[in-house]
C-alpha cells in the first residue's frame, strides 16, 4: 500500500465518524448544540426538522467527498477521471479546510475541540492525497 493509499484510506475513515455523527444527528441524536456552530434550533439538544435535513445532506457530501478521495488515490473505482477528478480532490480538501474554519468558531466544545482536530486532519490528508496522487 502506497501512501498516498493509506492517506485516502485514513482521511475516508475521519469523514466516516463525521459521517456517522451526522446521520445521527439527523436520526434524533441529542447533541443537536455540537454542530452548526450551535446556533442551529434544538429542542432537549435534538435537531429540529430542517437541520436534520441539513445534518442529513453533509453526510451526503461526505460521503461523496470521500469516495472522490478514495478515487483520486486509486482505491475505488470513480465516474471522474484525469484532471476532473485532480480537481475534485483539491474541491474536497478545500471544503473540508473550510469545514474546520467554521467549526473552530462553534460553540459547543465538542465541535471547536473534537471537530475541527478532525476536519482539519482531513483536510490535510485530502490535501496530500489531492497533490500526491498519479
Amino acid at each position: 500500500m502506497t501512501s498516498v493509499e493509506l492517506a485516502a484510506i485514513v482521511a475516508a475513515v475521519l469523514m466516516a465518524g463525521v459521517i456517522a455523527f451526522q446521520v445521527a444527528l439527523a436520526a434524533g441524536l441529542p447533541l443537536g448544540e455540537a454542530t452548526m456552530g450551535g446556533r442551529a434550533a434544538t429542542v432537549g439538544g435534538v435537531l429540529q426538522p430542517p437541520y436534520r435535513a441539513m445534518a442529513l445532506g453533509s453526510a451526503v457530501v461526505l460521503v461523496l467527498g470521500a469516495w472522490i478521495v478514495l478515487g483520486r488515490a486509486g482505491t475505488v473505482p470513480i465516474f471522474l477521471g484525469g484532471q476532473a477528478l485532480a480537481w475534485s480532490a483539491w474541491v474536497v480538501a478545500g471544503f473540508m479546510a473550510l469545514n474546520t474554519l467554521t467549526n473552530l468558531s462553534g460553540r459547543h466544545p465538542l465541535e471547536r475541540l473534537g471537530m475541527s482536530s478532525i476536519t482539519l486532519a482531513g483536510a490535510l490528508l485530502v490535501g496530500y492525497v489531492a497533490y500526491a496522487a498519479a
